[in-house]
């Protein structure tokens, strides 16, 4: 079961912050409680790690050791005001950081190397290059939805497989429109039976910042006059752009 903190976020849409609760347990669980903190990093502190990091600082049992920033944006500052110890991959990079206020704690595998386990919440196919790190320190990693399944080869939903996830070295869990279809149809399927799916899902085309995804119902400042940079990119597909 998810804690109230856990559960809270569950019922404002983000019930992959539970998941990642429960499954990070499900590693560490033997049917006895442990003494110890769970050390925790995020690496990749943006839409989905900003959450997952809040979600891990409210458990009792969990502690965040550090979360990964690439530049120094709006997400680092909040890093910092949440007293999470930032890390960034490009030590070169750390000047940069520096400049606008943001003290650097080290370099990724730094933190990677504190953790007991690493959330992976890097964008899609880019946590997928940092497996190898996660094996050569022999780290307990899960990854964000946007991987491919075999990037763990295996794919957790609490309500279908947590008890297979206990003792696993990498666990991807599904995103959250996945996540909903699970969880919907398990309980279907164990009452009456299933044997094939349609679904239609309406959901947001992305998030407020994505502006590069296409067109966003946002605001994004742009100091060129002109078009937002989403609607240019589709008018330029249907023929519309202008010179």
């Amino acid at each position: 079961m998810a804690t109230p903190a856990g559960t809270v976020l569950c019922l404002i849409g983000q019930s992959w912050i539970c998941l990642m609760h429960e499954v990070l347990h499900s590693f560490f669980h033997s049917g006895a409680m442990y003494d110890c903190m769970i050390k925790v990093a995020i690496n990749g502190y943006g839409t989905i790690g900003k959450r997952v990091a809040d979600a891990v600082a409210a458990q009792k049992d969990m502690k965040v050791i550090g979360v990964s920033k690439t530049r120094p944006n709006a997400e680092a500052f909040v890093a910092k005001q949440r007293g999470y110890p930032l890390y960034i991959a490009d030590l070169s990079k750390k000047a940069v950081f520096e400049k606008a206020g943001l003290k650097v704690a080290g370099s990724v595998e730094d933190m990677c190397r504190a953790a007991d386990i690493i959330v992976d919440a890097t964008p899609g196919d880019v946590g997928a290059t940092n497996k190898p790190l996660y094996e050569k320190l022999g780290k307990k990693a899960l990854w964000q939805g946007g991987e491919d399944h075999e990037v763990a080869g295996f794919s957790f939903n609490s309500s279908c497989n947590y008890k297979d996830a206990i003792g696993r070295q990498f666990v991807r869990v599904v995103s959250c429109n996945t996540t909903g279809l699970c969880r919907i149809i398990n309980e279907i399927d164990k009452e009456y039976g299933v044997t094939h799916v349609h679904a239609i899902m309406v959901r947001r085309g992305s998030d407020p910042g994505e502006i590069k995804k296409g067109p966003i119902d946002a605001i994004v400042f742009v100091l060129e006059r002109g078009l937002h940079p989403s609607a240019r990119r589709m008018e330029s597909r249907i023929g519309l752009c202008r010179p």
